[in-house]
C-alpha cells in the first residue's frame, strides 16, 4: 500500500525569503563582569578551567548559538546553587539576584533572536483538527483523528509548520483514515437514513430493557425516529421491590430457623464452640448443617451454586429497598419516571440516570436527542439542571440545560449530536440524562447520598420527572458533499463503469479535494493505473475505487497547505492560495464555493474584496473553530484538564459547572468578535457573558436560560474580564489548593506580555519548610530568601497574592486554611491553621496595591502590553511560525489600527489579513 501511495507524491521546493536588517543582539550589562572576576575567574579563567569551562572570554552580547549555550550553562549552575561550590567565596545575595534576573531575560531574548525565521513560512501539512475538518467538508463525515501524532512537538501553536512534518508511517496512517472516511461516506450516501423503508413498511421500534429499567437495545428497522415513554420502566421497579420484600421475608424465616436450631440444649456446646471459632456472624451461619438447621436452599437461597447462607444474610440488608419504596410513592409515575439516587449494588436498579441508545441498525450520522421533562415543586434551585452526556459508566457530560418546566407543564429540551463510524463500530452509541452533579464520581455520589440520608433518612430527593425521550435522525450531508457529488459515478461493487468514466471521476474528485489546485495529468494517470491494476487482479469496482481515492487523501496536495515558489524572492499569493490561507486561519477548514470562486477569478486580491470576505468569514457560524482553537491555545486552556477538582471541598464545581466555566471564556471572546468590542474588556469589564447555571455559581440574579448572554454586573463585583472567570482560577491551582506562582506566571505570560523565564529544572526544594504549618504567603515568601528563586519569584508572587481571594474553584473567599496530612492523607490533629486573605503586595519595580480590585485596575492599565501579546499570538497562529524582530512593524501597526477603533477585536484581524506578511509567500 505504501508503495502505491508514494507513486502519487508530488514534490515542492521552498526558497529563502527576503531579509531585513538584523536586530541588536541581547547584551548583558557590563557591571556583571566584575562578579566573574571576583568570584569565578580563579577557577574558570585563562590559567585554570575547571570542568573545561572558561568565563573570562565569554562575550556579553549573545550573537550565536555557541555563546547562548555557554551562558545557559552559567544560568543552570547558579540556579542549582552548585556554583560557587561550598567552601568558596559566595556571591552577595542582592548582586546574584540582579544578575540572574538580567541573564534569564537575556536568554529569553536570545532564543527569540536566534530562532527568527526571517519571515519564512515552512511548508506544512494540515494539523489534526484541520485534517478532520477538511475530510468533513469534502465527504460529509466525521473521522476520529486521535491516532495521528500530536501537532505541537516543539511548542507554539498547532499551526506551526516546524511541527507539522510528514513521515512514511504517517502516510500509511492517512491512507487508513481516508479509507475509513470513504467507507462511511459511501455507506451513508447509498443509504442516507440508515435502513429507511417506505412508510407503509416501517415497523414499530422494539425497546429491550435491562434489569436496571434502562433501555439497553433498540431495534428500529425502517424508522428515522425512536420514541421511548419512560413510565415503561416503573413496573420493573415495582416488581423488584416486591421481590426484595419476599426475599427478605424468606431470609428472616431461615435465620429464625437457624437460631432455633442453635438454641437447642443438645447443640449448646457446639454452638458456643462455633461462635468462638467464627471470625464473623456470617461465618457462623455457614455451619447450619452441623447444628441441624434447615438448608438455605429450602428457602430459595444457594440454588445457583453460591453460598446459600451468604445470599440469605445479604437479602436481610436494605441495599436500596427503602429508597425504591420511596420512589414508588411519588406522583405521576403512570405518565413518566424520575431521576433519583444511583444505587450502587448489582442486584438493584440504577435510578440515577436514564439512558437511551442509538438503534444498532442506524449507521453513523447526525441526530437530535429530545427529552420532555419537568421539575417537582420541591426542587431546589440548584437541582433544576439536567446533564446530557455519553458513556454512562464514565459520565462524560456534553451539555447542561436549565429545567424550567413543571410536571404539569413540562418542557422539551433538544440536543444535536453526531456519531462517527468508529463510535458505532465500537458500540459507543449510548446517551444518558441525569440531575446535574448527582454522580460525577463515586466520592461525590456517596457524599451526596449520605448528606441527603442525614436530612430525610432515605436519600437524595427525586425532583426531575421525565415524560419521554426520543432520538431522531436528521438528513445526512454525505450524499450532498462536494466529494461525493464530484465523483458522479456509481460506486457499488456490482456497477459496470468504463475506465474513461473512472478517470473523469478521479479528476473531478481531485479538483474538489485539492481546494482549487488542479491535479497534474501525470498524477491522474497514476491514479487511473492504480485503479485498473486492482481491477485486473480481481478487486471489485467499489473496493478498487475507495483504495484509489484513499491515495488521493494521503497525497501532499491534499495533506499540505502548498504555496510553491521557484526562487528566493517574496511573491504575492495567488487568489486560490490566499483563499485557502484565509479560510484555514478563520475556519480551520477549506474555503467555501464563494471564497474559492473569488480566489480563482483574482477578485480576492483586491483589498476591499479581501476585507469584505474576512468580515463574512468572521460572521459565519464556522468561525467558532477560530474562537475555540485559537483561544484554547493562546490562553493555555489545556491546563483545565490537568487536575480533578476535590468535590468534598468544592461540591458546586461539578462536571457541568466546569464545562460551562470553560465555555464562558470562548463565549466571551465570541461576544467581543461579534460586536467588535474592545480587547481590553478581557482585562476588566462591567459585564460577563454567562448562562443561568454559571450565573447561579457566581451569585448573579435575574439570569434565565441555557444560552450565554451579556449580563451587567453590580458595583463592586470581582467578576468581569478573564481575572473574574472561574476557569482561569481553576487553572491556577491543583483542584484542591491555589497556586499563586502558577497564577502570577499566567498573568505575566498572557495579560502583561512579560513572560518569566522558564523555571530551572534543577532548583533544589526548600526542605526546611517540610512539615511546617504556614500560610500560603509565608510559604511563597520563603522562596525569595534564595537568590536563584528570588530572581523570578519577586515578579511572579505579588501577582499571585493579589488573586488569593479566589479559591481553587474560582469562588470568592475572605479566608483560607491549611492542615498537615499524614502518609494516608488523613488530617494531622492540632495542625489546622486559618488566616484572613491579604491580597496586598508590591509589584517588582512597580506600584503597590491593597486588594484584588486595585491589582485588576493596574493590570487593566497595561492594555498596550496586552494588545501587543495578543497581536503576537494572532500572527503566530495565522502564519504558522514564531514571531521575529522583523515582525515588529506589523505588530505595531496591528496595535495602532486597533487603538483607533477602541481596541476593537476585529481591527487586529483585518490589519493582519491586509498586511504584506499575510498576502505573500
Amino acid at each position: 500500500m505504501n508503495r502505491r501511495v508514494l507513486l502519487a507524491l508530488i514534490s515542492w521546493s521552498f526558497p529563502c525569503l527576503g531579509h531585513a536588517s538584523d536586530p541588536a543582539p541581547p547584551t548583558l550589562d557590563a557591571k556583571h563582569r566584575g562578579l566573574f572576576e571576583n568570584y569565578c575567574v580563579s577557577c574558570h579563567g585563562p590559567e585554570k578551567q575547571k570542568g573545561k569551562f572558561r568565563l573570562d572570554d565569554l562575550p556579553l552580547s549573545i550573537t550565536n548559538l555557541e555563546t547562548a549555550e555557554r551562558w545557559q550553562k552559567v544560568l543552570n549552575q547558579l540556579n542549582s546553587g552548585e556554583m560557587p561550590p561550598e567552601g568558596e567565596k559566595q556571591l552577595p545575595n542582592a548582586a546574584k539576584t540582579d544578575f540572574l534576573d538580567d541573564l534569564s531575560n537575556a536568554m529569553v531574548a536570545a532564543r527569540r533572536t536566534l530562532a527568527d525565521q526571517n519571515g519564512l513560512i515552512t511548508m506544512r501539512r494540515l494539523n489534526r483538527r484541520e485534517y478532520q475538518n477538511t475530510l468533513r467538508d469534502l465527504l460529509g463525515v466525521e473521522t476520529p483523528v486521535a491516532e495521528l501524532p500530536p501537532d505541537t512537538g516543539t511548542g507554539g501553536f498547532d499551526t506551526f509548520g516546524a511541527n507539522l512534518f510528514l513521515s512514511s508511517n504517517q502516510i500509511e496512517q492517512y491512507q487508513s483514515l481516508g479509507l475509513r472516511a470513504l467507507d462511511d461516506a459511501f455507506l451513508r450516501s447509498a443509504s442516507p437514513v440508515g435502513l429507511q423503508k417506505q412508510a407503509g413498511e416501517a415497523k414499530d421500534a422494539e425497546f429491550v430493557l435491562n434489569r436496571n429499567r434502562q433501555v439497553d437495545r433498540i431495534h428500529a428497522p425502517g424508522l428515522t425516529k425512536v420514541h421511548y415513554e419512560c413510565e415503561q420502566g416503573n413496573a420493573k421497579v415495582s416488581d423488584f421491590v416486591k421481590w426484595t420484600i419476599e426475599r427478605r421475608n424468606q431470609a428472616e424465616a431461615w435465620v429464625k430457623a437457624f437460631k432455633e436450631a442453635a438454641a437447642k440444649p443438645e447443640n449448646a456446646a457446639l454452638a458456643d464452640k462455633l461462635r468462638k471459632e467464627a471470625k464473623s456472624e456470617q461465618a457462623l451461619y455457614e455451619h447450619w448443617g452441623k447444628l441441624g438447621a434447615p438448608s438455605p436452599k429450602d428457602f430459595g437461597f444457594g440454588l445457583d451454586g453460591a453460598s446459600g447462607s451468604d445470599q440469605a444474610l445479604q437479602a436481610r440488608a436494605d441495599y436500596g429497598q427503602k429508597y425504591h419504596e420511596y420512589y414508588l410513592g411519588l406522583s405521576d409515575l403512570d405518565r413518566g419516571a424520575y431521576l433519583g439516587c444511583l444505587i450502587q449494588h448489582p442486584a438493584e436498579l440504577a435510578l440515577g440516570f436514564l439512558q437511551l441508545p442509538v438503534p444498532r441498525e442506524w449507521t453513523s450520522g447526525h441526530f437530535i436527542f429530545r427529552v420532555r421533562i419537568g421539575a417537582a415543586p420541591n426542587a431546589r434551585p440548584e437541582q433544576r439542571f439536567l446533564e446530557i452526556g455519553t458513556h454512562p459508566r464514565i459520565g462524560r457530560v456534553t451539555s447542561t440545560f436549565e429545567v424550567r418546566g413543571t410536571i404539569q407543564d413540562p418542557q422539551i429540551l433538544e440536543m444535536p449530536f453526531s456519531l462517527t463510524k468508529d463510535m458505532t463500530d465500537n458500540g459507543d452509541r449510548m446517551l444518558f440524562i441525569r440531575e446535574k452533579g448527582s454522580w460525577d464520581n463515586n466520592e461525590q455520589g456517596f457524599r451526596r447520598r449520605g448528606e441527603a440520608a442525614k436530612r430525610n433518612g432515605i436519600g437524595p430527593e427525586a425532583v426531575l420527572w421525565v415524560d419521554w425521550m426520543e432520538i431522531e435522525r436528521v438528513p445526512d450531508p454525505a450524499a450532498a458533499s462536494p466529494g461525493m457529488k464530484a465523483l458522479g459515478i456509481p460506486f457499488e461493487d456490482s456497477a459496470k463503469v468504463s475506465l474513461e468514466d473512472v478517470r473523469a471521476a478521479l479528476e473531478r474528485f481531485c479538483a474538489a479535494a485539492f481546494r482549487g489546485m488542479e491535479p497534474p495529468a501525470s498524477f491522474l494517470e497514476k491514479l487511473t493505473s492504480l485503479y485498473d491494476t486492482q481491477r485486473q487482479s480481481g478487486v471489485r469496482h467499489g473496493a478498487a475505487l475507495k483504495e484509489t481515492l484513499s491515495t488521493v487523501l494521503a497525497s501532499p496536495m491534499f495533506l499540505y497547505l502548498a504555496e510553491p515558489v521557484h526562487d528566493e524572492k517574496r511573491h504575492t499569493l495567488t487568489g486560490v492560495e490566499l483563499a485557502n490561507r484565509l479560510s484555514y486561519f478563520l475556519w480551520s477548514a477549506p474555503p467555501d464555493e464563494t471564497l474559492l470562486a473569488l480566489g480563482k477569478s483574482g477578485e480576492l486580491l483586491q483589498p476591499e474584496v479581501l476585507a469584505k470576505q474576512t468580515a463574512r468569514l468572521l460572521e459565519s457560524g464556522r468561525a467558532e473553530a477560530f474562537v475555540h482553537d485559537f483561544v484554547h491555545q493562546w490562553l493555555g486552556l489545556d491546563r483545565l484538564d490537568f487536575f480533578q477538582v476535590n468535590h468534598l471541598l468544592y461540591p458546586r464545581f461539578d462536571d457541568a459547572t466546569k464545562l460551562n466555566a470553560r465555555r464562558e471564556i470562548f463565549e466571551t471572546f465570541a461576544h467581543l468578535l461579534k460586536h467588535n468590542a474592545p480587547l481590553s474588556d478581557l482585562l476588566k469589564s462591567d459585564y460577563v457573558v454567562v448562562n443561568h447555571l454559571l450565573a447561579d455559581f457566581y451569585g448573579l440574579e435575574g439570569v434565565k436560560g441555557d444560552a450565554f448572554q451579556k449580563v451587567s454586573l453590580p458595583a463592586g463585583s470581582p467578576r468581569g474580564g478573564l481575572l473574574g472567570m472561574a476557569a482561569v482560577h481553576f487553572m491556577g491551582g491543583n483542584g484542591e489548593r491555589t497556586n499563586p506562582v502558577e497564577r502570577g506566571a499566567w498573568v505575566l505570560r498572557k495579560l502583561l506580555n512579560d513572560p518569566p523565564p522558564p523555571a530551572p529544572a534543577n532548583v533544589p526544594q526548600l526542605a526546611r519548610l517540610a512539615g511546617k504549618v504556614l500560610s500560603t504567603r509565608e510559604r511563597m515568601q520563603a522562596h525569595q530568601e534564595d537568590a536563584q528563586c528570588a530572581s523570578c519569584h519577586r515578579k511572579i508572587d505579588p501577582l499571585g497574592f493579589g488573586l488569593e481571594n479566589f479559591d481553587a474553584a474560582g469562588q470568592w473567599r475572605t479566608e483560607d486554611s491549611y492542615q498537615l496530612k499524614d502518609a494516608k492523607g488523613k488530617p494531622v490533629p492540632d495542625t489546622l491553621k486559618t488566616w484572613p486573605i491579604e491580597a496586598r503586595a508590591t509589584l517588582h519595580k512597580g506600584p503597590s496595591f491593597a486588594d484584588f480590585f486595585e491589582l485588576r485596575d493596574l493590570i487593566a492599565s497595561k492594555s498596550d502590553a496586552f494588545a501587543k501579546g495578543f497581536s503576537t499570538a494572532l500572527l503566530e497562529y495565522a502564519l504558522g511560525r514564531s514571531v521575529g524582530f522583523r515582525d515588529e512593524p506589523l505588530l505595531s501597526s496591528m496595535c495602532t489600527k486597533a487603538k483607533e477603533e477602541r481596541l476593537g477585536l476585529r481591527a487586529f484581524i483585518h490589519t493582519l489579513v491586509a498586511s504584506p506578511e499575510f498576502r505573500t509567500k
